[in-house]
């Protein structure tokens, strides 16, 4: 028996997430760069022979799916590696992917002209010809495009069993088979009968008054179906060419009216018995184009990074918690903005709650910061991460707190503005929660920053929530440093002796200088 048609592409048991996601995607989409990411997934890479035209124009549906599947986390392991695999084999299937996307376009215009809880509500109300005409032509082309779908995914031999477009397309063989199919295309055959003439014939009860009651739909039959029949009721002699079967002449006005409220129950009750399948596939192609944008900017970001040379791998999940892991990480949206390989870092911190980084300016702190938080989105909605390799565990919120020097918006004291930021994150910061901050507290005098940032880093700790930061505070980072635990982690950004930075975090303990004046040196130089 057929069962409801289900895309699945990115989950091996839902359609449309309707999670909100992390707690401040604003803040996480400015501190981290990700419309970088976003536009980068958005724009295809240019190719020889390509139009013009197309060079690095911006697909907005794929830009706003990537925007909002990538600021959801996928929690459960087993449903992350399934998305991992299906955006494994989106990679390997690039020209699929691409026709997959074009196919849930298709539908998506469709869609937008559609209206299907609209069509419901005049489903129940009453509905004319015009919607009855409406809603055959908008059911063929859905009927149409899912032909194109089962017939491109069964041409495709190597996708693998448990894959989510395997799946797929075991899932239109066993919906949509042969027998299936050709019962459909008789019954769209059969809906003609409005725009080329036919025969449909009603169950109808008569009620209180003699008034139409209980009307059901009881056969369409197509023109040519008519005429079949016709050849089998024998001549008709003259009458059957001065009065046309079935057709009763009505002058009176109740009756006209009677027959008028008739007819918009008949074109209700045709739209109500097409609207439940209507519904199933419109509701599963609504689905499908979201999943094929999603894979289709998958595979842009990956040909985007690939032009720059950059590599990226698919992560695993930690087993223990706080742990992480890897090797040659970067930091994407600079190295995408700047079209160069970048510096890469590793680190490995089983079990680590709290990573704190010190040491030069302009050492790259920050965008070392930046590319554990980028890394940690990428990972968490199932896609490849900028790193040679990655492990980590999964976080039920992100939040970031970095210092804007220059924010236009402010309309009160940097430090006041501080605290009122951290404030949101602490009532929404829970256990299973990670916090990345960034120069907190450098606004104000290191004393009372120090003290600041301490009570705070404190409180978040011992309440079990993972914390990366980089701080100028050396009091503080001396402090803590002297109090250090198993769990914690201390990275100093490297500084050769004549004053070079490598753009390298090592192991390190808090150093007592910034070497500020290494950069006053250089800018001093560069006046002389």
């Amino acid at each position: 028996m057929r069962g409801k048609l289900h895309s699945y592409l990115l989950a091996p048991d839902t359609e449309l997430t309707q999670e909100s996601g992390y707690e401040q995607k604003d803040e996480l989409i400015k501190d981290l760069n990700l419309k970088v990411i976003f536009q980068a997934a958005s724009r295809p890479v240019w190719k020889a022979g390509d139009s013009l035209k197309t060079v690095e124009k911006e697909d907005f549906y794929i830009y706003d799916t990537v925007k909002r599947l990538m600021l959801i986390p996928v929690l459960n392991p087993e449903t992350l590696l399934y998305r991992q695999k299906i955006v494994e084999t989106s990679l390997s299937h690039r020209e699929l992917i691409k026709n997959l996307y074009e196919i849930g376009g298709k539908a998506g215009k469709l869609l937008e002209q559609g209206g299907i809880r609209a069509k419901e509500q005049r489903a129940r109300s009453g509905a004319g010809s015009g919607e009855l005409l409406s809603t055959y032509e908008l059911l063929c082309g859905f009927v149409e495009l899912l032909k194109e779908l089962k017939l491109l995914l069964e041409a495709e031999e190597e996708l693998n069993p448990g894959n989510g477009l395997y799946n797929l397309k075991i899932r239109l063989q066993e919906n949509y088979p042969a027998d299936f199919a050709a019962e459909l295309d008789n019954v769209l055959a059969d809906m003609e009968f409005f725009t080329k003439g036919g025969k449909t014939s009603f169950i109808i009860g008569v009620g209180a008054g003699m008034k139409f009651d209980r009307i059901a739909l009881d056969d369409l039959r197509s023109a040519s179906s008519q005429e079949a029949s016709k050849k089998t009721e024998g001549a008709g002699g003259i009458l059957r060419r001065i009065f046309q079967t079935g057709t009763v002449a009505m002058t009176e006005e109740e009756v006209i009216l009677e027959a008028k409220q008739f007819e918009a129950e008949a074109f209700r009750a045709v739209i109500a018995w097409l609207m439940p399948f209507f519904k199933e596939i419109a509701e599963f192609f609504e689905a499908f184009r979201v999943h094929t944008a999603f894979l289709q900017g998958c595979v842009q970001l990956a040909e985007r990074m690939e032009s720059i040379g950059l590599s990226f791998a698919f992560p695993t999940v930690s087993k223990n918690a706080g742990g992480i892991q890897f090797f040659g990480l970067y930091e994407p949206s600079m190295a995408i903005l700047m079209r160069m390989q970048p510096v890469c870092n590793a680190l490995s911190a089983d079990g680590c709650k709290l990573l704190v980084i010190t040491g030069a300016n302009q050492g790259g702190k920050s965008t070392y910061l930046r590319s554990l938080g980028v890394a940690q989105i990428m990972m968490q909605c199932g896609i490849f991460v900028s790193a040679a390799q990655f492990e980590s565990s999964l976080y039920r919120n992100i939040f970031t707190h970095f210092t804007r020097r220059e924010d236009q918006s402010m309309n009160s004291g940097r430090l006041d503005e501080e605290l009122h930021r951290m404030d949101a994150i602490v009532r929404q910061v829970t256990r299973d929660s990670l916090v990345l901050l960034n120069e907190s507290f450098a606004t104000t005098t290191e004393k009372e920053g120090s003290v600041i940032a301490m009570e705070l880093v404190s409180a978040l700790y011992e309440n079990g929530v993972s914390i990366g930061m980089v701080t100028h505070l050396l009091a503080f980072a001396r402090e803590l440093y002297g109090k250090r635990e198993e769990p914690m982690v201390f990275l100093s950004a490297e500084r050769k002796k004549d004053g070079t930075r490598t753009y390298r975090m090592v192991e390190q303990a808090p150093e007592n200088t910034s070497f500020g004046l290494d950069l006053y040196e250089e800018l001093v130089g560069n006046i002389q």
